[in-house]
């Protein structure tokens, strides 16, 4: 194996090439300089006399995913002329559907929201209507059907907010997000094209906001459920859509 010798001479080299740079600059300052200057007032003429259009777009992305979990909303409504027995008998009937629905699911996420006393009149005797309200969330969109029909036959008043949900929700949001921010760069591209111009950089986005979910609503009519909340059933796929507006320069 070759070795350097101690006396090879690396130090006068790197001199060299540093002595020929400054050469080369201090021969070549006055052009260097007017080129810079060029450059610069370039810049400065296309800064001010040649501002840019905007142009606005909405882009919108949508996937279609295989739902993972469901969430709905369950209400109850009891009354009586006592406050105290329209309180308690809302309060076992409730629980009652809470009992049913863990029956029929494996581990339910069951979140008693709230209940509300109201006082009405009917038939000139006065009543205390008691309205509770529990959020029900289940990883087995398969049985949806199946629950929703249980807890109207056991005394649920209304179904409402039935939202199926995908797998990592925020995953499929991002990733629906980037197909909206692709498609108002897309449109961006033909409306430019179609002025004669070219899009430039993004002045602002505006995000919707809101998560990725296929939702379904029940319907109720006069206390009775109608078929199309018995056949709530989970669909084998569900959409998840984005929306943004991007706001571009056009040059």
């Amino acid at each position: 194996m070759t070795q350097i010798p101690n006396n090879f001479p690396i130090a006068p080299i790197a001199h060299i090439n540093s002595e020929v740079a400054i050469n080369f600059f201090t021969q070549n300052k006055k052009k260097l300089m007017i080129g810079a200057a060029a450059v610069v007032s370039l810049f400065l003429i296309q800064q001010l006399f040649f501002k840019p259009a905007a142009i606005t777009v909405v882009g919108k992305g949508k996937l279609q995913v295989a739902p993972a979990k469901v969430e709905m909303t369950v209400s109850r409504v009891d009354s009586s002329v006592d406050p105290v027995v329209a309180v308690n008998q809302g309060e076992n009937n409730t629980k009652l559907l809470i009992d049913e629905s863990k029956k029929i699911l494996l581990s339910p996420d069951i979140q008693r929201a709230f209940y509300q006393i109201t006082p009405t009149v009917v038939g000139g005797d006065k009543l205390y209507q008691v309205v509770n309200v529990f959020k029900l969330s289940s990883s087995e969109p398969a049985k949806t059907s199946e629950l929703i029909k249980t807890l109207y036959t056991k005394g649920a008043i209304t179904i409402n907010n039935v939202s199926f949900l995908p797998d990592k929700q925020e995953d499929v949001t991002q990733e629906a997000r980037r197909a909206a921010l692709k498609d108002a760069r897309e449109q961006a591209k033909r409306i430019a094209q179609a002025a004669g111009k070219r899009v430039g950089r993004i002045v602002t986005i505006t995000d919707d906001l809101s998560e990725a979910a296929g939702t379904v609503s029940s319907q109720e009519q006069g206390g009775n459920a109608v078929m199309s909340d018995f056949l709530a059933a989970a669909p084998e796929k569900i959409e998840v859509s984005k929306v943004v507006s991007v706001t571009y320069e056009i040059w």
